[in-house]
């Protein structure tokens, strides 16, 4: 497959057959390759990063981390740290013609350690994982780029911009909306793209706006939203027409404010701007073999509710695990294809929610009396501030997947973190990489303590119990069931949780086939690894007596 680029791929010296210089290579050094670098790293998977730019891209399109993104950068190391750095968002106010005609507050969100969403520019979330994949050994190719590539049996041949070639095992298309790597593999892009162009500018404002709250103007020829950013600066983008010059962002977006905004807001300094086109776009598939692709190369949508990269970084999360256990040789190749169905479901949801909202904020004559109408009465009975936080934060996203399921604990929903007694949380328990195991009352520990015994793969075991746990198991003692009950647990059974906190298996621990689907995850049937190297040594299975 070749690339627009100027290296004859004809002259490369290709390595040797079969032999692998690395695992994986990732393609693009945004959050969703650094996200999938890091996961891999943290996991023993050699990766090279790439990067046609020469440098980091210094500018910040996407600026909204919601909660359950924050717990996939936490399990890197750094979801509290850009917690703890953003502008943490208490309710959005909604303004048409002037007028306001609600606001929504953000209710703290529970199952989770991160209630609310943030604001952190885009350059300091990358800044933060970049740091992370560097910790880890990996280091990021700026300057360097795809020129071209074969897929073969036992890898993938890839020829890059400074003229040296690499064999890596598999390749991940994480470079964006324009990727070269899905258009090489020949997978179709299929959407449209909104008859406006989005202008931005970033900077301090003097501003009667909250600095810890959104807002969306609604005026006849498009919309404004202004929200806070760290440092007590502000954004603000709004749409504009297609033919509006780009070198003119600036100016166009503060005459729009001006114009438009029922607040005062004005310009005292500018630290940014820039214009985006925005699209409604979904690959029709996301692998072909030993070739995948993710994040902004897989799908695109407008910014309406800041998920974008939210959704990036999940596909990268989702992927780190499988493709780790693939390498080394515990799981199959068919679990990619379980990763693509799950990642395009989702995909395909969230474009549509996004889709949805962007419409409304374009609509005009009697189309827009009624959606300020459908806004009023959604704000006024709650039923918004129930439903569009909850929606936003992606918790209650439910994967495409089967297996046993007992009562709220279903394979496909994520599992809810709560607080321990020794400080730490649930979702901790991820922390290296592996599966988790839980055991409720007495009957659940007992199952845990021989599935844990038998486990060909990394796992967590812990029973929440109100009496003593079996030998050998780690135990929470939970005589009130606070913890079970917020997890939403039966007193009696056994889950199985994948490494992205979502549920594989659940029932009572007398279920013959739960605890069949739980041994096959933990005891799959043996596979060659999927690379070249020399195995490495599994990790220890805490827990669980050897």
């Amino acid at each position: 497959m070749s690339l627009d680029s100027k290296p004859d791929a004809s002259d490369a010296v290709r390595p040797s057959p079969g032999q692998a210089d690395t695992d994986v290579l990732v393609v693009g050094a945004g959050p969703t390759g650094l996200t999938l670098a890091a996961g891999l790293l943290g996991r023993g998977v050699r990766v090279r990063v790439i990067d046609r730019a020469d440098r980091a891209n210094p500018h910040s399109k996407a600026v909204i981390l919601w909660p359950r993104a924050l717990e996939v950068f936490q399990a890197l190391g750094v979801g509290q740290q850009m917690f703890d750095q953003g502008v943490r968002f208490i309710a959005s106010s909604y303004y048409t013609g002037g007028r306001l005609i609600g606001r929504l507050r953000m209710r703290p969100l529970t199952g989770t350690r991160f209630p609310l969403a943030v604001s952190l520019p885009q350059s300091d979330t990358e800044a933060l994982v970049r740091a992370e994949v560097e910790r880890r050994g990996g280091v990021i190719e700026f300057g360097t780029g795809l020129v071209s590539f074969e897929q073969a049996a036992a890898g993938v041949d890839a020829l890059l911009s400074d003229g040296s070639t690499i064999r890596a095992s598999w390749l991940v298309g994480c470079d964006g909306g324009h990727s070269t790597v899905r258009d090489a593999m020949g997978v179709p892009f299929e959407g449209s793209t909104y008859p406006q162009t989005f202008m931005l500018v970033d900077g301090r404002f003097d501003t009667e706006y909250a600095h810890n709250e959104s807002y969306y103007v609604m005026h006849p020829k498009g919309v404004i939203v202004i929200l806070g950013l760290p440092d007590g600066r502000y954004r603000a983008f709004a749409s504009m027409p297609l033919d509006t010059a780009p070198e003119q962002a600036e100016a166009e977006v503060i005459r729009v404010v001006r114009e438009n905004s029922p607040r005062r807001m004005a310009l005292v300094e500018a630290t940014g701007s820039g214009t985006f086109q925005v699209h409604r776009k979904m690959a029709t598939r996301l692998r072909e073999g030993r070739l995948m692709i993710a994040g902004d190369a897989a799908h695109i949508h407008s910014p309406a509710g800041g998920v974008g990269m939210n959704t990036g970084v999940q596909d990268a999360h989702a992927l780190a695990w499988r493709l780790a256990a693939i390498v080394r040789g515990e799981l199959g190749t068919e679990e990619l294809d379980a990763w693509e169905t799950e990642r395009l479901s989702v995909a395909h949801g969230v474009i549509a929610e996004t889709d949805r909202q962007t419409r409304m904020w374009m609509v005009t004559g009697w189309r827009r009396r009624l959606r300020d109408v459908l806004i009023t009465i959604g704000l006024r009975t709650t039923v918004m501030e129930r439903v569009l936080p909850q929606r936003l934060a992606q918790l209650r996203i439910v994967v495409p997947a089967d297996g046993p399921a007992l009562r709220r604990l279903r394979p496909g929903a994520r599992i809810r973190d709560t607080a321990l007694p020794d400080g730490s949380r649930l979702h901790d328990r991820f922390a290296d990489g592996g599966y988790l195991l839980l055991g409720f009352g007495a009957s659940g520990a007992a199952a845990i303590a021989e599935l844990g015994r038998h486990s060909h793969v990394p796992v967590n075991a812990l029973a929440l119990t109100d009496a003593p746990a079996a030998v050998g198991i780690a135990a929470v003692s939970d005589p009130g069931a606070r913890l079970r009950r917020a997890i939403r647990a039966p007193r009696q059974g056994v889950c199985l949780v994948r490494p992205d906190a979502v549920i594989a298996a659940a029932g009572r621990a007398d279920n013959a086939a739960c605890l069949d689907a739980i041994r096959s995850r933990l005891s799959p049937a043996a596979t060659e690894p999927a690379t070249t190297r020399p195995a490495t040594t599994r990790p220890a299975v805490e827990g669980v007596p050897a």
